[in-house]
């Protein structure tokens, strides 16, 4: 598109004003005289020249690309304000107030100058100048938050590397069409993650904020557990108040009070003191509705879903409505780091929930639970492609965990150590060696120069399925001996690879050949004992994930933050320092 028609473009707000306006809506409209532009134009010219200098203090990407459209933006309008419809300010306005259903910050695209501006223009060249680069960085940065989000990823996940959509090569004209149409609202709903998780994670901050604007929920004091229905507790008032606030238990409406004579009412009042002895307050028991809905509250919260009200599920229930729409926040924010890049068939592990899921064409086909890395041996975030399976498979202890686990030190303490798990000490040719030919002392700072191999077998480590991803990290899915680990609520046990609950499900999905690799077949395999690699007849995208808040329908889950990072995640999220340079360039 030429500098010359982008110009006229850019003119047609004014040229062509809405039928409808009255004149003094026109007399209101944002317009720039020829002269007038001209001078705004000039210091445009020297905004944008300054804000270029000022970038160069921004660490993110995502900055630098923001301003370079913005320069593009105004070299093709010859620096000619862009901002000359009043009814494009207003819809701009409300688009930056609906940015704070995504848990944005309003401020950062500078609502309240915006705001200030449509209601009083500025009049001299210098400020419309300043005016109009504001509504300009406002939709080129929101729409930049939407397609990959605020955070700059690999700032806040350093194993991170599922690249952001690249926008095409006719970006900088769509966001010309966009800003000079008045057509930016609906791109940016459509950079907006379109999937159903964002949407119902998104509508689940707004139910939150009306809560919150009601006045929250009370805390629920804490006490000793509250163990079967028919148990008699005076916290349970505020128990089902506290779930009534979150909707997970719907308050039954009030008895109407019947009228009575005086002598009808005397003698009820009797026949209940009678029974006050022996009767307890129904306001006090533990109901089965009520148990329906604690356990209801303990699987949206990831939980032991057994409807004892004990110190975890009490806990969980005095999170402050404040902290879920943060946590809700944050994890809208993680989606929009890699939603817009996902395709329609993978395989998603949240590290949080403990679970992995397989979705194809978009419908989620398996699931599974996964136990995933110990707080101190971190399953990595990142993403990778799932190529072959091996069945019966060896395990070659990594040489970290040989250090970190003191491996060298136990084999010495316990001689019995390697045999009792089915070890075998292997050179770089294969060789098996006698581990009393070894010099163990050498190697009880590292630099062990053989590997620990574990045979395979219901008893190895790996268990009988291997899933290999190739990665950096090498972690990958496996089959795992402890199956009763599968039971815990937190399944946070692991050097940091992810043990799969129902391996064997997996695996005949993901060869996509039931004639030849059923369950029945794959099971048959196994049983042989020989360590077998099968291709898989299509790579799948695998995605090691962690959302510590997401929807599954219309409900709001929670999970514990295993890892200890969303209070990170939070703290640059609510930084503004993705409009602080547009905010400087004209103090």
């Amino acid at each position: 598109m030429s500098p010359i028609f982008l110009l006229w473009f850019a003119l047609l707000p004014s040229m062509q004003p809405s039928a409808s306006a009255s004149p003094g809506d026109d007399r209101r409209r944002v317009e720039e005289s020829a002269g007038t532009g001209a001078q705004s134009g000039g210091f445009l010219r020297q905004y944008v020249a300054r804000l270029e200098k000022l970038s160069l203090k921004t660490t993110g990407p995502d900055r630098a690309s923001i301003i370079r459209h913005m320069k593009r933006f105004y070299e093709a309008l010859g620096y000619r304000p862009a901002w000359t419809n009043r009814m494009a300010v207003a819809r701009l306005v409300e688009v930056i107030e609906d940015s704070a259903n995504d848990g944005l910050l309003t401020s950062d695209y500078h609502l309240d100058e915006i705001r200030s501006f449509y209601q009083n223009p500025a009049e001299s060249p210098e400020l419309r100048a300043r005016a109009d680069l504001l509504m300009t960085d406002a939709v080129f940065t929101l729409m930049s938050h939407m397609r990959s989000g605020k955070v700059y990823a690999r700032s806040i996940e350093s194993d991170w590397n599922i690249e952001p959509p690249v926008p095409g090569t006719d970006y900088d004209r769509t966001l010309m069409s966009a800003v000079m149409g008045s057509r930016f609202p609906e791109m940016i709903q459509a950079l907006r993650p379109a999937s159903p998780e964002y949407a119902a994670l998104r509508q689940g901050l707004v139910r939150l904020r009306e809560v919150a604007a009601d006045g929250g929920w009370q805390s629920v004091p804490t006490g000793k557990p509250i163990e079967k229905v028919g148990a008699e507790d005076p916290r349970m008032p505020d128990i089902r108040r506290r779930l009534a606030a979150s909707g997970d238990y719907v308050m039954p409406p009030a008895s109407p009070v019947a009228a009575t004579d005086s002598s009808s009412a005397k003698d009820a009042s009797a026949h209940a003191d009678s029974l006050s002895a022996r009767l307890p307050d129904p306001e006090q028991l533990y109901t089965p509705d009520l148990f329906d809905a604690v356990k209801a509250f303990q699987k949206r919260h990831g939980l032991e879903v057994d409807g004892v009200i004990g110190n975890e599920t009490v806990r969980a229930m005095n999170v402050p409505v404040e902290q879920r729409i943060d946590q809700v926040r944050i994890n809208l924010e993680r989606y929009r780091w890699y939603l817009n890049s996902r395709g329609p068939n993978y395989i998603m592990v949240n590290i949080p929930s403990f679970s992995v899921d397989l979705v194809q064409n978009g419908v989620r086909r398996w699931n599974s639970r996964v136990i995933v890395g110990k707080p101190d041996t971190q399953t990595p975030v990142f993403r990778a492609e799932m190529q072959y399976i091996i069945l019966n498979p060896h395990w070659v202890i990594p040489n970290g965990i040989i250090v970190k686990d003191k491996v060298i030190s136990s084999i010495m303490k316990n001689k019995s150590y390697l045999a009792d798990r089915n070890l075998a000490v292997v050179d770089n040719e294969g060789n098996t060696l006698s581990p009393s030919s070894v010099d163990w002392a050498k190697y009880l700072n590292g630099g062990f120069p053989y590997r620990l191999v574990q045979a395979s077998g219901d008893d190895g480590s790996l268990g009988r399925i291997k899933f290999m991803l190739p990665n950096r990290f090498t972690v990958y899915l496996h089959d795992t001996p402890t199956k009763a680990l599968f039971e815990k609520s937190r399944r946070t046990f692991s050097h940091g690879c992810v043990r799969v609950d129902k391996p064997v499900d997996l695996a005949e999905i993901v060869l996509q050949d039931r004639t030849r690799w059923s369950k029945a077949r794959i099971q048959e395999a196994i049983d042989t004992d020989r360590t077998r690699t099968i291709n898989l007849p299509k790579s799948i995208p695998v995605y090691i994930l962690y959302q510590t808040a997401f929807a599954d329908g219309a409900q709001l889950q929670f999970r514990a933050d295993v890892y200890d990072r969303d209070a990170r995640l939070l703290k640059v999220l609510q930084s503004p320092a993705s409009s602080r340079f547009v905010d400087e360039l004209a103090r």
